[in-house]
């Protein structure tokens, strides 16, 4: 498959997203799927929730364009999983639903993943290997899911995975994986634009658990190789390592404060990098720009000798490390459900 396919994928699905998304608005409208303003919220309208379904719709059309992908069994299971969860997301969304629902459902689509024949390889004993791999599916899942607390954010964040996927698949020699990327990347673009600050939607949660459900099973199918296995296991881990960055940064300071990592606030590192004086666009486009950072270094350390990957990843891990200890020191005062906090 050459790159002008995969070309042809990301605009064919960026382009039904940004034409579907405006209809998705009216249909939400209409039927009721909106985030109303309350005290502890932001935005000061009533903001239709069906974003999620735009992105889904693009991304299954997008994939359909190439037969030969849509007939593998695992991107068959992925697609299914994600529709699942899309399902429980729409649920939510309108109904809300108690988080251990939520978390079955994506125990659920995990399991559909491992059935086809998906695992984390690195790890020889199989019943170790399956528990590692529900813990990374659903661990992403709900990564991307917190996540979606500022305009722009989640979808912006699974474009640039999706897109370093994307090129990284086409290095290794996996078109399939490849498709997948694109695919995801060009819906999650088309819907973005009608995203960002100021949204005239948001994705809810059913576009922000399918986007971390896909991203994480695109980092399960590939083959990341690098000159050693250390660099190897990084490669979808510095691609995926914003979402990753937060949810540890969340959790951390949570425990520290004796709070539960369940309760959702406005602690997240996008309202820490907010309260150093950054109005909403520039944060997110702050945040960006460390996605794009950290997916050039798993783009370097492919093409890099072992020491120097190595190296490399060190002086990533200190920056890294060194932007979670800043942004720990700023403190918040507001919490609340994790649905309080989209930004209007």
């Amino acid at each position: 498959m050459s790159y002008i396919q995969l070309i042809d994928v990301f605009f064919i699905s960026a382009f039904i997203a940004y034409l579907l998304t405006p209809f998705i608005r009216i249909v939400a409208l209409k039927t009721g799927y909106l985030d109303h303003p309350q005290d502890n919220k932001v935005h000061a309208h009533a903001t239709p929730l069906l974003g999620g379904v735009s992105i889904f719709i693009a991304f299954l059309i997008a994939m359909l364009t190439k037969e030969p992908v849509v007939s593998l069994a695992p991107a068959r299971a992925m697609l299914l999983g994600a529709f699942i969860l899309l399902i429980i997301g729409l649920i939510d969304d309108k109904m809300g639903m108690m988080p251990k629902f939520k978390l079955l459902g994506q125990f659920l689509a995990a399991m559909i993943i491992i059935k086809a024949g998906l695992r984390v390889e690195f790890i020889h004993n199989y019943y170790l290997s399956v528990i590692v791999t529900y813990i990374w599916i659903v661990g992403i899942t709900n990564a991307f899911n917190l996540l979606d607390n500022m305009n722009g954010l989640s979808a912006g964040i699974a474009c640039i995975s999706a897109f370093f996927f994307g090129v990284l698949s086409y290095i290794n020699g996996q078109p399939e994986i490849s498709v997948i990327s694109f695919a995801l990347a060009g819906s999650s673009l088309g819907f973005l634009k009608h995203n960002f600050p100021k949204a005239s939607i948001f994705m809810g949660d059913a576009g922000s658990l399918v986007l971390g459900y896909v991203l994480s099973a695109i980092a399960i199918m590939g083959h990341w190789k690098t000159y050693i296995l250390t660099t190897s296991l990084m490669v979808p881990i510095l691609v995926l390592g914003y979402p990753i960055f937060d949810t540890v940064l969340v959790s951390v300071m949570r425990i520290l404060e004796r709070r539960s990592i369940f309760q959702g606030g406005k602690d997240h590192s996008s309202h820490r990098i907010s309260l150093m004086g950054f109005k909403r666009v520039k944060t997110v486009l702050i945040i960006y720009l460390i996605c794009i950072f950290l997916g050039i270094v798993a783009l370097t350390i492919t093409k890099v000798h072992w020491h120097a990957g190595l190296a490399l990843l060190a002086v990533t891990f200190v920056i890294m490390l060194g932007l979670g200890i800043r942004l720990s020191l700023i403190g918040t005062k507001r919490f609340g459900r994790k649905k309080a906090v989209h930004e209007g």
